[in-house]
């Protein structure tokens, strides 16, 4: 992902290039006619001072001077016109990479973008008018999980509103493109059909590749449906592409989500057979069709077996774990599997991300079940302040209309562990940041039943809302 903004970067030394390009392709046929009828020998013929301005008027000039200034006026205008011109196209480019740049750090930091991020760069990709095919893949890989704060159908639609308006304005799309938008789809858990995205390949005139099946595969399997997978798997072998290790990973998932979980453990055998030797992301589908039946013993089991082989797995593998507990309803092993993680390098983010995609999906007691295992800070900062633990979760419930008890609860939870100084009021400050006033009444209800302040400020933000919207009866 970073590789890919950092390319997508060296696209602003080529954009003005190409509109100079553009623009001459486009209006060069009527100006040069109109330019060479203006200052050749036809067009001042019969008269040595007749000179055309403009579109269809003809004044006579006295003088060679006269022609002379006009020439002058009229290259001292069009060299205005293309400084003002290149000054805008620079001032933009200077913006797309300023963009480029903080969508790059925050992946790298956090993991994750924004909504508002990923629009900023569609739009000022949409401005310049002429989308690469690089900066097209960069938007669309930024539609799946890279968005952990927006629902799943959200992140489809956008992924779907990207990939039409850059195809209007000339996008051209390869076997990358689809791949990218297949991603979206399996983290999206958008379902589709696969035999209609590969004939829409096809109408593109667009070759399917090995990563499009697998991941065609995996749409099947995800769906529990072998038959499909096996059909696509007969497009690979009949095309002599290998069989690799993600094909067997996603007939796990497909084996186990059809009720076969004896065919889904076999796979493992199978690719020993085949002298694929299973790794960490194997025995992860194994563990999260496990968890998708709620089997807690087969999921310590298995996580015992892989500790005695080479394929270790990370925190980030079981978080995913805990997600697929989570999505299926067994709560009450979550705990389990959160204390075997040893919070390795890049836990934090991982794990915010996390708890920010459970919120998202309803999941919001299950995450702050997670929030509550965070390594906790030192009691007291290097400038004597508490730390805050749980900013960014309490942010997202009031961004997700979570109901205001469950709020108060957390908020009460949180300071009675020393994890927040000011939960209440921090809550009220973002339920008043992101507009939600029926939430930031509420709350401050709590706040004055808890004992705590209610100052007049806090009332500033909903009164100047409601008066630039006109509303007379909400201010009353």
């Amino acid at each position: 992902m970073a590789a890919l903004l950092r390319s997508a970067r060296l696209l602003k030394f080529s954009s003005p290039f190409l509109l100079q390009v553009v623009d001459a392709t486009v209006f060069g046929g009527p100006l040069c006619r109109l330019g060479t009828r203006t200052f050749s020998g036809r067009g001042i013929g019969g008269c040595p001072g007749r000179v055309l301005i403009g579109t269809g008027i003809n004044r006579c000039v006295s003088g060679s001077g006269g022609v002379r200034l006009l020439t002058i006026a009229a290259q001292e205008k069009g060299a205005s016109r293309d400084e003002s011109s290149s000054a805008v196209r620079s001032r933009q480019a200077e913006q797309f990479d300023w963009a480029l740049n903080k969508l790059d750090s925050s992946v790298r930091r956090t993991g994750r973008i924004t909504k508002t991020q990923l629009l900023k760069i569609f739009h000022d990709m949409c401005r310049t008018g002429y989308p690469s095919g690089n900066q097209a893949l960069l938007l669309l890989r930024s539609c799946g999980s890279l968005l952990p704060e927006i629902h799943l159908s959200e992140r489809t639609e956008l992924a779907h509103r990207i990939w039409g308006k850059l195809l209007e304005l000339g996008a051209v799309y390869d076997a990358s493109h689809y791949n990218a938008l297949l991603k979206v789809y399996l983290q999206n858990e958008f379902k589709f059909s696969p035999t209609e995205f590969l004939a829409k390949m096809e109408t593109a005139n667009v070759q399917p590749n090995r990563v499009t099946y697998q991941r065609l595969i995996a749409a099947y399997c995800n769906e529990g449906d072998i038959d499909g997978a096996s059909k696509i798997l007969g497009f690979m072998k009949s095309k002599d592409l290998p069989i690799t290790e993600a094909v067997f990973n996603s007939l796990v998932t497909g084996h186990a989500r059809a009720g076969d979980m004896e065919s889904a453990e076999n796979i493992l055998t199978v690719m020993k057979g085949a002298g694929i030797e299973a790794g960490p992301d194997t025995y992860l589908a194994l563990l999260n069709a496990y968890a998708e039946k709620g089997d807690i013993d087969n999921i310590k089991q298995t996580l015992e077996k892989v500790e005695k082989t080479d394929a270790s797995l990370m925190d980030r593998d079981l978080m995913q774990i805990v997600f697929s507990l989570a999505k299926s309803g067994h709560h009450q092993y979550v705990q389990e599997i959160a204390e075997r993680m040893r919070h390795d390098r890049g836990y934090i983010p991982d794990a915010m991300n996390l708890c920010l995609s459970l919120i998202t999906q309803g999941l919001e007691d299950t995450a702050f079940q997670l929030l509550k295992t965070f390594p906790t800070l030192q009691p007291e900062s290097q400038n004597g302040d508490t730390p805050d633990l749980g900013n960014f979760f309490l942010r997202h419930c009031v961004n997700m209309d979570k109901p205001v008890e469950k709020l108060k609860r957390f908020c009460r939870e949180l300071q009675e562990g020393g994890l927040h100084v000011s939960a209440l009021p921090f809550t009220l400050y973002c339920a008043l940041d992101a507009k939600k006033t029926a939430t930031a009444v509420e709350l401050m209800k709590v706040m004055k039943e808890e004992g705590l302040p209610v100052r007049t400020h806090y009332f500033w933000p909903l009164l100047a809302q409601h008066q630039k919207e006109k509303n007379s009866q909400a201010l009353q």
